[in-house]
């Protein structure tokens, strides 16, 4: 019986020991749940020359989920030529985890686009990088390391 007792104190040491090594090597950071409220305000896209410096105020729809729209041109001619102040921008945005979420954006020229059957908008795989700064990132890239951001003008 003796030794029984001494292999289960043994087991449960090294459990013990197991376990607080893998919860302190965690991210911690990345299990608490960014609230998805943090979307609110007013964000200026970077990293896209076509779309540099157009502002998109996101705020809560009459359904109660998040959208966007155009507050501010840049002086790209395609932009002024399929673009209007108040058309909106990001149609979607839902949660994929505890700090990635998912982000719709209307394609410029959006109706020329559907005329021909053809997607009118993009998906994007979003993080926060910091407050003030989201990440978007294409299919299989990582949202952190993207250098397509929206940064926070006014929240």
């Amino acid at each position: 019986m003796g030794k029984v007792n001494r292999l289960k104190r043994f087991g449960g040491r090294w459990l013990i020991i197991l376990t607080v090594v893998i919860t302190s090597s965690c991210n911690s950071s990345k299990l608490k749940e960014t609230p998805i409220e943090n979307f609110i305000g007013e964000w200026v896209l970077q990293g896209r020359s076509i779309f540099e410096g157009v502002v998109v105020s996101i705020e809560k729809n009459e359904e109660g989920n998040l959208s966007g729209k155009v507050i501010s041109l840049n002086n790209n001619k395609y932009v002024k030529m399929f673009v209007e102040n108040g058309d909106s921008w990001v149609s979607n945005i839902s949660r994929s985890s505890n700090f990635e979420f998912k982000l719709t954006e209307k394609k410029i020229g959006s109706s020329l686009f559907a005329l021909y059957g053809q997607q009118t908008s993009k998906d994007f795989k979003v993080q926060f990088i910091d407050e003030n700064t989201i990440g978007l990132g294409e299919e299989s890239s990582d949202p952190l390391k993207s250098s397509i951001t929206y940064k926070r003008v006014n929240k």
